[in-house]
This record gives structure tokens, sequence and C-alpha cells, in this order.
């Protein structure tokens, strides 16, 4: 396929999708500097909730088999307990960003929508 082509696919593709934006145009909502920070913020929280809680455990159950001495079964409960809090936490905390971001989309594909209506009627 030559140069042409691919740039006529492209052209063909950017028109049939009403809500795409203008030439030149710079990037809102998520394809934004600041929507993907907030990827890199998930990002950031997921792995510092499993290695706080997962580390967490661990250290808990050290410390009670070192009270106890039951020597590994505190440490590798505690272990195994920080990873399913941390699992469990990370999950609801995946859950809700992406809702706020889907409401973020929803909100920015709308307003886009209302200014492309509202171009097409001053025509």
């Amino acid at each position: 396929m030559n140069e042409r082509n691919v740039r006529a696919k492209s052209d063909d593709a950017s028109e049939s999708l009403p809500l795409d934006l203008a030439a030149g145009e710079p990037p809102q909502g998520l394809m934004s500097i600041g929507g993907r920070g907030m990827y890199l913020a998930l990002f950031s929280q997921i792995g510092a909730m499993l290695f706080v809680a997962t580390l967490g455990g661990a250290l808990s159950g050290n410390w009670l088999d070192v009270n106890l001495g039951s020597r590994p079964i505190g440490l590798l409960v505690g272990f195994a307990g920080g990873a399913i809090v941390s699992t469990i936490g990370s999950a609801r905390l995946i859950r809700r960003t992406l809702k706020r971001l889907d409401a973020l989309e929803r909100e920015d594909r709308e307003r886009r929508l209302r200014v492309r209506l509202e171009s097409e009627r001053e025509r």
C-alpha cells in the first residue's frame, strides 16, 4: 500500500467519526497530559498499596512468630493475608477510578457533541 492510499484511508476514518478532534486542536480529556497523569497516579497507588499491605502482613506475621515461637506459620499467614487485603483494595481502587474516567470521558464526548451541533446550527 502506498502513502497516498494510507493518507486517504486515514482521512476517511477521521471524517466518519463525528466526535474526532479537529486538526490542530489540542487533545482534551483522557488524551491530555492530565488524563495520562491519572493513569500514572492509579498505577502508583496500586503499587504502593500492594507493597505496604503485603509488607505489613509479613512483618506482623514475623512479630507473631517471634513472640509465639511458631517460626514460619505466622510469617506465611501474614504474608498471605496482606496479599489478599492488597488485592481486594487494588480491585476496589481500579473499579472506582474506571468509573471516574468513564464519567469524564462521557462528559467530554457530550461537550464536543454540543459544540459540534452548535457550530452546525450556525452554518
